[in-house]
């Protein structure tokens, strides 16, 4: 029997809603035939959260707490983006220090044995939140096309000096993996977090299930190298 890979779909006030809600709908797609390969869990420590500038507020499944207490059973950490200075602003308050921490928690533990992968997914800006937690240092990685000097000054101030991060334009990146065998995943901007979302969905369940995923979600794919602005 195939496992089931757990995600955990961080939400914060203001967080961009495509960023969350387009690989959440690629993760929730029911395959042909047979179970759903992925379970999502939002997660917030504000309930209820405001997203997208007011636009939407949302029920998260579980608190913060939650799943800071069980993070050991999740298999894939989703941090989307939101507008870069409400992202500077949030990191300086405890819910910034609570999520880099987080962040951080979860880049140190082993894959789970039932599932064998472990994966930080960033999408758009919510790569300045990994950028600040300091586990970008030396990797090479992506973000919106509008925020790769940030993010290479974030990272950098993390690091107390330079970080040798390479900041490159791509759909997205995998930036490799930690010392505890965690893969950090970066998509450029907003739909890019699509893409990014199918990609690993091949990585980890197979091309037929991500082809079906797009043809249901009737998403045309674009390659990695095909960052905004690059054609």
């Amino acid at each position: 029997m195939s496992p089931i890979f757990n995600v955990a779909v961080l939400l914060y006030k203001d967080a961009d809603i495509i960023d969350f809600a387009g690989p959440t709908e690629i993760y929730t797609n029911r395959p042909a035939t047979g179970e759903r390969p992925f379970k999502t869990t939002t997660f917030s420590l504000d309930n209820p959260v405001s997203v997208g500038h007011g636009v939407l507020t949302l029920i998260p499944d579980a608190s913060f707490q939650d799943v800071q207490a069980n993070l050991n059973n999740f298999d894939i950490l989703m941090v989307p983006g939101g507008m870069p200075d409400q992202i500077l602003e949030m990191l300086k308050r405890e819910e910034g220090k609570a999520i880099t921490k987080l962040l951080n928690d979860f880049a140190s533990l082993p894959p789970r044995k039932e599932t064998g992968h472990r994966i930080i997914q960033s999408v758009c800006t919510g790569a300045l939140v990994l950028a600040a937690s300091g586990i970008l240092k030396g990797r090479t990685v992506t973000t919106h096309h509008m925020a790769y000097d940030l993010m290479k000054q974030m990272a950098d101030e993390a690091a107390g000096g330079e970080s040798n991060t390479n900041v490159i334009s791509k759909r997205w990146v995998d930036a490799g993996l930690t010392d505890a065998g965690v893969r950090i995943v970066n998509a450029g901007g907003v739909t890019s977090g699509i893409d990014t979302s199918l990609h690993i969905t091949e990585m980890l369940v197979g091309k037929e299930a991500a082809d079906w995923a797009a043809e249901v979600s009737e998403f045309e794919k674009r390659g990695q190298d095909e960052a905004w602005g690059s054609a």
